[in-house]
């Protein structure tokens, strides 16, 4: 693993691959979401408005959905892709895109998105693992996880992100692909391709009056251990 990925690790990142270049697709239709899986307590929130989840449970866009202590939960998205959040956990939808396509297949059984789509989630707190179906990315498909040290746009495979801050605005944000196809873009950076089974770790600072968003090294007593 990297020891550390301050400004001189961002600049190798960003060197090892040149931005994906992607076509503009234009989707006007909203895809849909639902809540598959729930250990625990899960929470959906709209417009300072709160609710427990149950099963089957449809997601919005700009929904915030967020685990309890010891609480689990996986939502399904319509193009196939899984997230499962983690205890503490939290994340927004902010977009979510599909074309039209057969009515009847199941996201379950899915092999690959049925139609093009663009999705976006932010997550805000805690962990997620992401099991995305191949997208149709040539045709202007995207998955992409926000988190303060960046962005990921993931093309197909199992991906893992955590953001954990402490209450003085510092923090550590991780990523990593576990198999499959994704770029990162570090914040101030250009995407790149990322290499699958490294854990890349960046140290962010969050001004609570701003939110604006620092990067620094990794402290060494947190910094992943080298391979």
């Amino acid at each position: 693993m990297w020891r550390a990925l301050g400004m001189a690790g961002m600049a190798a990142l960003i060197l090892a691959g040149l931005p994906a270049q992607v076509p503009d697709v234009v989707l006007t239709r909203p895809g849909q979401i639902a809540v598959t899986a729930i250990t625990g307590e899960v929470t959906l929130t709209v417009a300072g408005q709160s609710r427990l989840a149950k099963l089957n449970d449809r997601v919005r866009v700009d929904e915030r959905v967020a685990t309890g202590r010891k609480s689990l939960g996986s939502l399904t998205f319509s193009n196939g892709a899984v997230v499962e959040l983690g205890p503490e956990s939290e994340i927004e939808v902010e977009e979510l895109l599909q074309a039209p396509f057969p009515y009847g297949q199941k996201p379950e059984t899915m092999k690959a998105e049925p139609s093009v789509s663009r999705t976006q989630i932010r997550l805000r707190r805690g962990e997620v693992r992401l099991a995305v179906k191949p997208l149709k990315a040539a045709q202007g498909s995207a998955f992409v996880v926000v988190l303060p040290a960046g962005k990921a746009r993931v093309g197909e495979g199992a991906f893992f992100a955590s953001v954990r801050m402490a209450a003085m605005g510092l923090g550590v944000c991780a990523v990593e692909l576990e198999r499959g196809v994704a770029e990162f873009e570090p914040m101030g950076g250009a995407y790149a391709p990322m290499p699958a089974g490294r854990r890349l770790a960046f140290a962010v600072e969050m001004d609570a009056r701003t939110g604006a968003v620092t990067m620094g090294e990794m402290p060494k007593e947190t910094a992943p251990p080298k391979p």
